[in-house]
């Protein structure tokens, strides 16, 4: 019996346009920008000069680096506590630690600048002893504090996954050289953590250029809250655009110093991997770890929720009305059910041209999706809301446009996670049906997708997670009458309505914590 390698047959010509008109509508938005910004109706000179450019990019760079940092640091200090000492209940502090990455930063951000404003819950609680006002957290500062304690969790989840499959004979060697513990983690565990490291921080840093709601609830000056600020004035304004523009380009520069850099090559040992045996530590080494886990998890996990639950019960017990919230649940289901949905179906073509058929347009489809993942929200949906008014009037402030940019944006995570799946589809198995006489689309139905429906649905879980706390894309596409849970925070928070964007949290926090928590802690590809 012949057999072939489909990798060596030529695209079919369905799975090729299909693609190809994928591509064509998701590179819109870029290319739009791109036009947009390259035929701007003033000069240059005259953006640097008559607006706080500079200011607003130095702002931007100096979170980035900020959040960057700490965020690696608290990282990558739970995943060495938890994974490779000897410490009570590690799987608890573990988890615990994760749960903070169900927040929101914009719900986090809340809760900071409601407890900690000047005259906010903080000084309510300790008035008694005489506590009158303090400076509250706002600005730099605050936004710093908030995007890494609702962050680090991505630098957790990648760095501790690296580290439990490291091999430890080089640590053995150093250890029989006199290193010390620090030494050893310092010198030999954390370099050959290149890869992990930089990847996570490339997530957060991506995240913390693109954050809206944090920012602007703190009161900070970013490029993010300047497009949002010149759009409120003037829609279809040249100054949204070119701040669009510059973010754009600062995450795609991003992600490609990422992909080029040669320390993303991690180190390898060869031989078969040896899994290393978790170190005793002293009184005050447990002493200090337990203090920075702990602290941790209470300013990530324990004061937000807290915080939440104060201005819940205090307004419930007042008499306030949550009922207006259940047209933000129902808005926020719909919404991310409907995203979820056609992720599946629209990364499901991208997903088998990618890894069944070797081809170039396979390859640029590949590159592209990634990037896409990397592009600031707002700014596809500053993006997306020309378009429709400039050339696809009769979807302006629709519910298709807003599917269409949340796709845009939260895809990836589909294909990615479909992608894990494909690994379990053999090429002999592929073979083997194409032996049995079955045409391509019975492989796909037969042998295919019983192997990776898994994955893809916990790549269609992924953006219906990412759909339900998105804010910027929302509050600029929504269609008139749409409400969703992000939608309704932002606005309870901003008229100091405490009690319904408690409430709302919560729900939200309910719908994405457990799904947040088997995706994180299981292998999706199984």
């Amino acid at each position: 019996m012949n057999t072939y390698n489909l990798r060596d047959v030529k695209t079919p010509k369905i799975l090729f346009f299909s693609n190809l008109v994928i591509l064509s509508i998701f590179l819109m938005p870029v290319f739009y920008l791109v036009y947009r910004f390259i035929n701007f109706s003033s000069s240059y000179r005259s953006f640097f000069n008559s607006w706080n450019v500079l200011d607003l990019v130095f702002n931007t760079s100096t979170l980035f680096i900020a959040v960057v940092i700490s965020s690696l640091v608290i990282g990558l200090s739970i995943s060495i506590f938890t994974v490779r000492f000897k410490i009570y209940r590690p799987k608890l502090f573990f988890t615990l630690s994760v749960l903070p990455l169900v927040i929101p930063s914009y719900i986090g951000a809340l809760t900071y600048v409601s407890a900690f404003s000047p005259k906010g819950l903080f000084v309510q609680i300790f008035s008694p002893l005489g506590l009158a006002e303090i400076t509250g957290i706002q600005g730099f500062f605050g936004s710093w504090i908030v995007l890494t304690l609702f962050t680090y969790p991505y630098v957790l989840l990648i760095c501790s996954s690296a580290l439990r499959n490291l091999d430890s004979t080089v640590e053995d060697a150093a250890r029989s050289l006199g290193k010390n513990k620090f030494q050893i983690y310092t010198q030999v565990v954390v370099p050959r953590l290149k890869k992990p490291i930089i990847f996570s921080g490339l997530l957060v840093g991506l995240y913390v250029i693109s954050d809206f709601g944090a920012v602007s609830l703190m009161r900070y000056s970013t490029l993010t809250k300047a497009i949002y600020s010149y759009y409120e004035l003037k829609i279809d304004g040249d100054p949204v655009i070119f701040y669009s523009s510059i973010l754009i380009i600062m995450a795609l520069l991003i992600s490609f110093v990422q992909r080029g850099t040669s320390l993303t090559q991690s180190s390898k040992v060869s031989g078969t991997p040896r899994i290393p045996e978790r170190s005793n530590l002293g009184p005050k080494g447990k002493f200090f770890v337990y203090l920075f886990l702990i602290t941790v998890i209470a300013l990530g996990l324990l004061i937000p929720i807290s915080v939440l639950s104060y201005w819940l019960i205090r307004g419930l017990i007042y008499g306030n009305s949550v009922r207006a919230v259940l047209g933000g649940v129902i808005g926020s289901l719909s919404a991310s059910l409907v995203s979820a949905l056609f992720s599946i179906i629209i990364a499901t073509p991208i997903i088998i041209m990618v890894s069944q058929y070797k081809s170039r347009f396979g390859n640029l489809l590949e590159r592209v999706m990634l990037a896409l993942y990397g592009l600031p929200h707002i700014a596809v949906g500053v993006s997306i809301l020309f378009i429709t008014i400039k050339i696809f009037p009769t979807i302006y402030q629709s519910f298709t446009a807003l599917i269409i940019s949340y796709l845009i944006v939260f895809l990836p995570q589909a294909i990615g996670a479909g992608q894990a799946s494909m690994e379990q589809v053999k090429d002999s198995y592929l073979d083997a049906s194409n032996g049995l006489g079955n045409s391509k689309f019975q492989t796909f139905y037969k042998v295919t997708l019983p192997l990776i429906y898994r994955g893809l649905f916990a790549g269609g879980a992924l953006v219906f997670l990412s759909t339900m706390k998105e804010l910027p894309q929302t509050l600029l596409l929504r269609p008139t009458g749409l409400n969703t849970m992000a939608v309704d925070i932002w606005s309870y928070a901003s008229e100091g309505l405490f009690t319904q964007a408690a409430f709302s949290s919560f729900i939200l926090l309910a719908i994405s914590a457990i799904p947040t928590y088997i995706l994180s802690t299981r292998n999706l590809t199984k």
